[in-house]
């Protein structure tokens, strides 16, 4: 080799000697990372920057939570904030959708500023739910804008090295002021440098103003570091079976959806979307997760979950996503 370029590079051809310049296009994918190298720490050529094998699934939450990105979900009080927050942190931790937006397993950690340890850990029981691939902690006095706070957080991410991390609620992890743009550039910047550090992505669970729709409580700020700024807000009466409607106000990288989700906390503590069943695909996924052992095609048409057109297909799908394995002819299981 006597050359790089922003195309490809020259070698000398073994047959004529002769210098010949290959383009990095026509090589195979596997060849070309090699020479996919960041100058002064992390630019690129363009164009060899477009050949970089990045993830094909951008996102950990559908639509919602790209990776290395960051989303601010938020609701006024007692609208079921926390058991959102524990149910979308099983869902990405097993791969499972999330009231109906497609996940991509990842190892979750998260952190509740505002539950004691018996609190959190009856609020996880009572949902009969296994929490795979997540990680819990609870601290009343981690503050992400003192020298303190920043440091316990890193040991907390090197130690676990999350994929996903959600704090929950978010003011209670600050001492500045909510309102002042100074001091919510401090907390936002430290979690950029969190992000990069560990590659990771970050879901926020902040608390709503005095008038929702004026949307999230302090700075807008806020507002301009996410990707996905999501509103919760309740639909049912005191003392009726908690409803929420929860509707995408901005999403930087995807469509709004033409209808917000509208789901109801059940029995289990977790929220189920309202009028609508699970999808076929949805029962499969659970069906095999759940049942912890290799599974036929067979075994769902006896569950009745759906036709053998439609078993097969989400079987396909869930194989090409990585969530299910064949491990010999008409045998599945979870990965």
């Amino acid at each position: 080799m006597v050359g790089l370029s922003n195309q490809g590079f020259w070698v000398v051809d073994p047959e004529t000697g002769e210098d010949r310049f290959a383009l990095y296009s026509e090589l195979e994918a596997d060849v070309v990372q090699a020479f996919i190298k960041p100058v002064g720490g992390f630019i690129f050529p363009a164009g060899m920057f477009m050949l970089s094998g990045l993830p094909d699934a951008p996102f950990y939450v559908k639509d919602w939570l790209p990776k290395r990105g960051k989303s601010l979900l938020y609701a006024p009080a007692k609208a079921g904030k926390s058991f959102l927050s524990m149910q979308l942190s099983r869902c990405i931790g097993a791969g499972l959708p999330f009231l109906g937006l497609t996940t991509i397993q990842a190892k979750v950690l998260y952190i509740q500023f505002e539950l004691g340890e018996e609190i959190l850990q009856g609020r996880l029981k009572a949902t009969g739910k296994e929490y795979e691939n997540v990680w819990v902690g609870t601290t009343f006095s981690l503050k992400l804008d003192t020298t303190e706070g920043k440091k316990r957080l890193r040991t907390a991410m090197e130690a676990v090295e999350p994929n996903v991390l959600i704090l929950d609620p978010l003011y209670k992890a600050i001492i500045g002021e909510e309102n002042d743009s100074h001091d919510i550039r401090e907390v936002l910047d430290f979690l950029d440098e969190i992000i990069e550090m560990f590659n990771c992505s970050i879901f926020l669970i902040h608390h709503a103003g005095y008038d929702i729709s004026k949307r999230a409580r302090g700075s807008t700020v806020f507002e301009d570091w996410v990707d996905s700024y999501i509103q919760m807000r309740r639909t049912s009466k005191k003392g009726e079976i908690l409803k929420v409607k929860i509707e995408p106000i901005f999403l930087r990288h995807a469509p709004l959806p033409e209808e917000p989700i509208l789901a109801e906390l059940g029995e289990d503590f977790e929220f189920h979307t309202i009028g609508g069943e699970p999808t076929v695909k949805e029962r499969v996924a659970e069906f095999i997760r759940v049942t912890r052992a290799e599974v036929t095609p067979k075994q769902l048409f006896a569950q009745g979950i759906g036709s053998n057109t439609s078993v097969y297909e989400s079987l396909g799908e869930l194989e090409k996503e990585g969530k299910v394995e064949k491990v010999g002819r008409g045998l599945y299981c979870w990965r």
